[in-house]
This record gives C-alpha cells, sequence and structure tokens, in this order.
C-alpha cells in the first residue's frame, strides 16, 4: 500500500469519527491533508455536501466573513466586518462528507456480501453486514461501529451481539483507534481498525488477504492477568494469580453462559441445556473435576436458591456487572 493509500485510508477513519463525518475543503486539502485529500477525492469516496454562506476570515482569522459572490471558478468574494471585502479561495465554503450508505456498500462489496445483507443496528453508527463461512461449519457474522470508543456504542453493539448470539464467531470493524479503552464492553472481541486491514477504495473497500486472518481481542497491552475471566470468551481461559488455566469446552461453555445471563445466576437445569448435556445428572462441579480452582474461584453454588452463580473478581468489574 502506498504512502497515499496509507494518508488515505487515515484520514477517512477519522473523519469517520466525527459526530458529523464532514470536513471543510480548505481544511482537507491543506497542511498535512493534501496527500491524503487528493487520494479520496480521486477515489470519489467524499462527497459535495451544502456549501457554507459565512465562513472564517482567511485574512484575521477570527471575524465571520459573509459569502458575497464567486469571482473566478477558483476564488470568491468574502466581506470580512474586520478586514472588509476580501478575496478567498472556493474551497474555504466547499464542505466534502462521506456517504455512509455508499461506504457501508464498499465494505459489503470488499466482504463479497449481497447488497441489501446488511442491516442498521444504530442510526449511521452500527451496522450489522452479514455472515460468511470461512470453513463447513464455521460461520463469522461481520459489525461496523463508528464510534466504538463511546460507552453507550460499545454497550449497544454488545447488546445486539448477544441477541443475535454471535457473541463466539463475530468479527467488528470500526474506524476506531485502538486498542479500546479500557473498561470498554467490547475488550475481549474480535475487533479490527479498518486502518490496519485494508485501504478505502472508489467501489470496494479493498480488504488485504494476508491480514485478515490476524484477530484482536481487544486485550490492553499493560493488563497483566491477575484473576481475571477476561480471556475465557475469546482464549478459552482463566487467571488465577497470575497463573494460566486452559478450560476444556464445557468448562468454558458454563462460565460463557454465567457471563451472558443478566443476573450471572442459573440453575442446574439452564446450565445443562447450554451446554447440550444429555446426562442424567448433571453437575457443573463435576464439569470442572479436573479444573477445581478455577470452579472454586469463580462459581458459588447457592444452596436456598439451588442456583449457580458467577463469582466476578475485582479486575473485572469494570467489564462484568
Amino acid at each position: 500500500m502506498s504512502d497515499s493509500q496509507v494518508q488515505a485510508t487515515s484520514l477517512f477513519c477519522r473523519l469517520l469519527e466525527q459526530s458529523k463525518p464532514e470536513i471543510n475543503g480548505q481544511a482537507l486539502c491543506g497542511g498535512d491533508n493534501a496527500v491524503a485529500a487528493t487520494h479520496l477525492l480521486r477515489e470519489r469516496v467524499l462527497v459535495l455536501g451544502k456549501p457554507q454562506d459565512w465562513v472564517t476570515c482567511p485574512e484575521c482569522g477570527i471575524e465571520t466573513a459573509r459569502v458575497v459572490r464567486d469571482l473566478t471558478p477558483d476564488l470568491i468574494a468574502l466581506h470580512c466586518p474586520e478586514c472588509g471585502d476580501v478575496s478567498a479561495s472556493r474551497r474555504l465554503r466547499e464542505t466534502h462528507k462521506v456517504a455512509l450508505q455508499k461506504f457501508i456498500a464498499s465494505l459489503l462489496n470488499g466482504l463479497s456480501f449481497a447488497a441489501n445483507s446488511s442491516k442498521q443496528i444504530e442510526p449511521d453508527l452500527i451496522w450489522r453486514l452479514g455472515t460468511t463461512e470461512a470453513t463447513r461449519g464455521k460461520a463469522i457474522t461481520w459489525y461496523f461501529a463508528r464510534q466504538l470508543y463511546r460507552p453507550d456504542i460499545a454497550v449497544r453493539l454488545r447488546e445486539q451481539i448477544a441477541l443475535e448470539r454471535t457473541t463466539q464467531s463475530c468479527v467488528v470493524l470500526t474506524s476506531s483507534e485502538l486498542p479500546l479503552p479500557a473498561g470498554s464492553a467490547m475488550t475481549e472481541f474480535d475487533v479490527r481498525s479498518l486502518f490496519t486491514v485494508g485501504r478505502v477504495g472508489q467501489s470496494t473497500f479493498e480488504f488485504f488477504p494476508d491480514r485478515q486472518a490476524a484477530p484482536g481481542p481487544q486485550v490492553l497491552a499493560e493488563a497483566a492477568p491477575g484473576t481475571t475471566l477476561r480471556y475465557v470468551r475469546t482464549d478459552g481461559k482463566a487467571f488465577i494469580a497470575g497463573g494460566e488455566y486452559p478450560l476444556e469446552p464445557r468448562q468454558k461453555t458454563i462460565l460463557v453462559a454465567l457471563f451472558d445471563d443478566l443476573d450471572h445466576e442459573m440453575d442446574n437445569d439452564a446450565l445443562k441445556s447450554a451446554c447440550g448435556s444429555q446426562a442424567q445428572r448433571f453437575s457443573p462441579s463435576k464439569v470442572f473435576e479436573r479444573n477445581a480452582l478455577v470452579y472454586q474461584t469463580f462459581i458459588r453454588y447457592q444452596r436456598g436458591d439451588e442456583r449457580y452463580a458467577l463469582i466476578i473478581p475485582d479486575e473485572d468489574r469494570d467489564w462484568l456487572h
């Protein structure tokens, strides 16, 4: 990927992260953005917005100047209350914006999805793109989210993923910078930055095959495991006092079921159903027989209610609550 493509994709992601993905023509094409802007305009991934009738005066840089008329195809006349009549580049009143639906269509094209496969989950912020089957029986559901650093957006996407039962089989694409903030609701999911997996193009977002395989469970580098369940869903392991405890599939399923329950409590039958067990005498403690310390550390049987409750470690309370 050329430097211009790198810069263009980076600038495009920054625009997507704005509440209103729009930029003034002068800001787009000036200074450090010039190379990236040339590429974005050439690829036609930005469209012209509504021209401004009032702009910041280019002479004093303080007052708001009124657009009076066109002087030439490249120049406009302004009237500034401080500087009087001045001329400026037409770019000063132009605006360029990301056409979000067109961009979503380019993501769908890049992933070889049908044009009508996407579903907008949160207007202009979260989309479900579609489902692929990388290998037989291994489906992956793709989502895209803007402003994923916002706690409310991360929570909304997590709720949708739980609703669609794709928690263990989804990939989230985002224009946000990674890693996500500590405590994000999307911390343990496979989240990939657009900037790292491909480049923006006119009719398709071009994904790089060699980077698509790189997963991204969002674990902060500085977060050394203590006693935590943070890696259960993505890596199939728990940590106790810094020690790593790999989980058997059924052990992982029980813990994930307790994660996803609103009260983090379930009875024996519910856990048996979650595991798909056919045993006549199902017992969670028996499932953890070869991982007894994990069971003792993270699961408590409440005899009065006959329910199993998740014990949430202190360092997990920012995402499990």
